[in-house]
């Protein structure tokens, strides 16, 4: 146990570390760019996924909003806002790991921890989607980017940032890529649709 919260004490300085020589905000992906983490060579399957959990927990999972269960863009300085994409990603990333753990038997509680870190973010799309629930049939009825669904909010209210002046927020591909993790988390064994409600917004959103 103390080897293991050393190996995260390690991450996490080393993740510092790299933020304060860029002197900017980076995405919550650049650190680990550069980071090469001593390894024993003969890691066991076990001490390899513990290695990957330790670099998830440390530079993803310390940062997801409690709130609405979505990402920050970077995760340095005031910046609030949260885009679809960078969120998805977060996501994925969690599930496959929590996928692999379902292979161990004891996952000192990983699996469970990863896949609800998920099914939270998922959710929180979701959550910030159906909020603008009129936009669906708006962009059916007249396809312009003024009339599609926000793909950037606040991390921590769900609430749509900048306006459609500021950004591009018509991402087709975003909302596809939300519908296709989420046919896969489900089908994986994830609950993330909790009411007829849900399963009729997603049947017109597809």
């Amino acid at each position: 146990m103390a080897g293991a919260e050393g190996s995260m004490a390690e991450v996490s300085w080393k993740v510092l570390e790299r933020r304060a020589r860029a002197k900017r905000s980076g995405s919550v992906y650049e650190p680990l760019k550069s980071i090469n983490l001593p390894r024993p060579d003969n890691d066991t399957p076990w001490d390899k996924l513990d290695h990957y959990y330790r670099i998830v927990k440390s530079t993803m999972l310390v940062y997801q909003s409690p709130t609405t269960g979505l990402f920050p863009t970077k995760t340095c300085g005031e910046d609030l806002k949260s885009k679809v994409h960078e969120s998805l990603y977060c996501a994925a990333g969690a599930w496959a790991l929590a996928l692999a753990y379902r292979r161990i038997d004891d996952d000192k509680g990983r699996t469970h921890e990863l896949e609800h870190s998920a099914i939270k973010c998922m959710r929180g799309i979701l959550y910030c989607y159906m909020r603008q629930a009129d936009k669906v049939q708006q962009f059916k009825q007249d396809p312009r980017p003024t009339t599609c669904l926000h793909s950037v909010f606040n991390v921590h209210t769900g609430d749509e940032l900048l306006s459609y002046e500021e950004y591009g927020h018509l991402q087709i591909n975003a909302v596809s890529l939300f519908l296709l993790y989420l046919v896969e988390m489900i089908s994986s064994g994830l609950q993330i649709i909790y009411n007829t409600d849900e399963v009729s917004f997603i049947q017109n959103l597809v």
